[in-house]
């Protein structure tokens, strides 16, 4: 059976995402805004259909910074 192919798409700084003016949301609880962005980016990335599927894995040494990853069918792969 075929796997998927796997290609970087971005990599993504969560701390520089700002879809929403969060204000002082931002400095009281940055994990829960910057997983909202990520969530909303990965959305917006979806709904380009650059991609069948995405797959997130974080960056190395960063607990805010992950890399993006497409996951294409075999013989779909968008150039």
């Amino acid at each position: 059976m075929p796997t998927r192919t796997r290609r970087l798409i971005a990599t993504v700084d969560t701390r520089e995402l700002n879809t929403v003016r969060w204000g002082p949301m931002r400095e009281m609880f940055p994990r829960f805004v910057e997983e909202l962005e990520l969530g909303r980016y990965l959305k917006r990335l979806l709904a380009s259909r650059q991609c069948s599927a995405v797959e997130i894995a974080p960056h190395a040494g960063s607990s805010h910074v992950f890399d993006a990853f497409g996951m294409d069918e075999p013989g779909t792969a968008n150039q």
